[in-house]
């Protein structure tokens, strides 16, 4: 089993979309539209050994450190124009229709909270019982994987297809008792009321922040993004496949190893 780091942030329309893919590869789900199966943009990664390493960052940081001033949907706006076109676009082929053709009102949203609540689950269902004092380690990892990517893509919806201020915490912890306090992981999970509490405590404030500095170490640019075990990396949705196939091509690239640096593991309680 290789692993393989997507990062993402809530305000990427394109993450969006990988987070999509990645929940229907790891659910088992099906594109409710067989003819659009075949299209690159459509397809489902195999992750029959590939392990998914959920990392949310912020971008406006990535972006500072990288000499981005801001968002390039929103300093070139016939860019923006067409990257909800497109967004829009491969989510109506893959069954996903709402998408908007021009950006909400609030967008792009503060994506703190969400990015650390999400941070904060992706360390796995025993690591926020623990930060809640209670319960037992899970040992449902697969089960808690799917749970991950379900909040993570149900945050993008009510983002961009509900219209929703996912800066808000009342909309996060609405989310969190429908899609993560309910779930099976093999331990009771806090609600969302306390789940935003625990998000606003400094070792998840830190663990996020940390997060975005490895994404920085890491020598990111954009998101979504994904990192191998041998330190590649590959940009956009449009390069799902390459990542989660690079193990199995290795082999067959004649560039030096290491684009970027491992990835730090993140820190324990």
């Amino acid at each position: 089993m290789v692993s393989v780091n997507f990062w993402f942030e809530f305000a990427s329309p394109y993450s969006m979309i990988s987070a999509l893919r990645l929940l229907r590869a790891l659910t088992g789900r099906i594109n409710p539209n067989p003819e659009a199966e075949g299209l690159p943009s459509c397809q489902l990664p195999d992750l029959s050994d590939v392990s998914i390493v959920y990392r949310p960052i912020l971008l406006p940081a990535l972006f500072a450190a990288s000499g981005q001033t801001m968002l390039p949907g929103v300093q070139v706006p016939a860019k923006g124009k067409y990257m909800f076109h497109d967004v829009h676009r491969t989510l109506s082929l893959l069954g996903c229709p709402g998408f908007p053709a021009r950006p909400h009102t609030n967008w792009p949203p503060n994506t703190v909270l969400a990015g650390r609540m999400a941070w904060m689950l992706a360390q796995g269902p025993s690591y926020v019982c623990a930060l809640n004092s209670s319960g037992e380690p899970s040992p449902k990892l697969e089960q808690g994987a799917q749970v991950l990517a379900e909040f993570v893509w149900r945050v993008f919806e009510a983002e961009f297809i509900g219209g929703e201020d996912i800066g808000s915490p009342r909309v996060l912890e609405r989310l969190w008792n429908v899609y993560v306090a309910k779930a099976d992981v093999g331990s009771e999970m806090p609600s969302g009321e306390r789940a935003v509490e625990l998000a606003n405590t400094s070792v998840v404030k830190n663990g996020y922040k940390d997060n975005t500095q490895a994404a920085i170490a890491c020598k990111l640019f954009g998101a979504p993004s994904f990192t191998t075990d041998d330190g590649d990396m590959y940009w956009g949705n449009d390069h799902l496949l390459e990542a989660m196939a690079h193990h199995k091509v290795r082999s067959l690239l004649d560039q030096p190893l290491g684009y970027c640096t491992k990835s730090a593991p993140s820190p324990k309680i």
